[in-house]
């Protein structure tokens, strides 16, 4: 069964068709200008080596990302880093420097930008190899010393030291103590052959453990940053507290000196005080001893009745009433 399409729905289908042939020729003819894979955002720079750079790395400018490297190729006897920046407000001026920075302890790096000069950068152009630097990448140095120290032909070398040490004896009898220390050198060498390729490679299992714990060192040393960060902090308010202690301690200072004619003879009197209720202590327990046996008598007596009699004796006596009448009369 043959199925019919209507008129309209091939003028449609026509006219969608060369509407995305369109699109897809400008985008041919324009195709360094779209973004992502187009060259408009893209600068080159050329540095002397790699250094551990990579695409993907980050792209800073005063410690702050504002792009990413999309390739790192070779041309000829130097690296070409292509680097995108996303963020538009960044102006690279026409002296704009670059450098390899290390952004981790174990190699982690980025391309650090160095805006300057008056003119501007434009997509697609280059800083050149004279404004560039690339750091010293210890890891891939330790790589290749690990790898030559393995080729090493411990006999041979052994052997050549010996072959040098004898022809260099007869020729110059004033060289042979030095000529023999290498002589033991090289055979000490040759002796712990075995034990240098387990040292060699042992040292090449401890970089592959550090490299793998990259993240986890960061965050260790990032952590330790904020610890000493707050305890700065903390210094700070212990400084501030001991300067307002010695403040305290020069006002009270200050305070006792003008008032010492004030709390000398209080002070006195206060101590001949507690010394009388001192020496009287047991006078004044066995008076509150006896005491409470009146008041609970004197209680009982006021509960019986609406009326009460009372009898305090003594109480006319003048040895009774001096001490009262002292404190009213003056």
């Amino acid at each position: 069964m043959t199925r019919v399409v209507s008129p309209d729905r091939l003028a449609v289908r026509g006219l969608l068709g060369t509407v995305v042939l369109a699109l897809v020729v400008v985008a041919a003819l324009n195709i360094n200008r779209l973004p992502l894979i187009g060259n408009s955002d893209v600068v080159h720079v050329r540095f002397a080596e790699a250094g551990g750079l990579k695409g993907g790395d980050a792209v800073m400018v005063s410690g702050a990302q504002v792009g990413r490297v999309r390739e790192v190729r070779l041309d000829r006897s130097h690296v070409v880093a292509d680097i995108v920046l996303i963020d538009s407000g960044i102006v690279l001026g026409d002296r704009t420097e670059a450098r390899i920075i290390t952004m981790t302890l174990l190699g982690r790096a980025a391309v650090e930008l160095v805006p300057r000069g008056r003119g501007e950068i434009g997509a697609g152009e280059s800083i050149p190899l004279a404004r560039t630097s690339s750091p010293y990448n210890l890891t891939s140095t330790l790589n290749e010393l690990t790898e030559t120290t393995a080729e090493i032909d411990k006999e041979q070398l052994a052997a050549a030291l010996d072959q040098a040490s004898q022809t260099l004896g007869s020729a110059s009898p004033d060289l042979r103590p030095a000529l023999d220390g290498i002589t033991a050198l090289s055979r000490a060498v040759s002796a712990n052959d075995d034990e240098l390729r387990s040292l060699v490679a042992r040292a090449d299992s401890v970089t592959g453990v550090l490299a793998s714990r990259d993240q986890q060192i960061a965050s260790l040393l990032g952590s330790g940053r904020s610890l000493l960060g707050e305890l700065d902090a903390r210094q700070d308010v212990v400084v501030g507290l001991l300067k307002s202690a010695r403040e305290l301690a020069a006002q009270l200072r200050l305070l006792l000196k003008d008032t010492d004619d004030v709390l000398g003879p209080a002070l006195d009197e206060l101590d001949g005080v507690v010394g009388v209720l001192n020496e009287n202590r047991e006078d004044l327990q066995a008076s509150i001893v006896g005491l409470r046996g009146y008041a609970t008598a004197f209680g009982e007596a006021i509960s019986s009745g609406p009326w009460f009699d009372a009898y305090i004796q003594n109480l006319t006596s003048p040895g009774t009433l001096v001490p009262v009448l002292s404190g009213v009369i003056p």
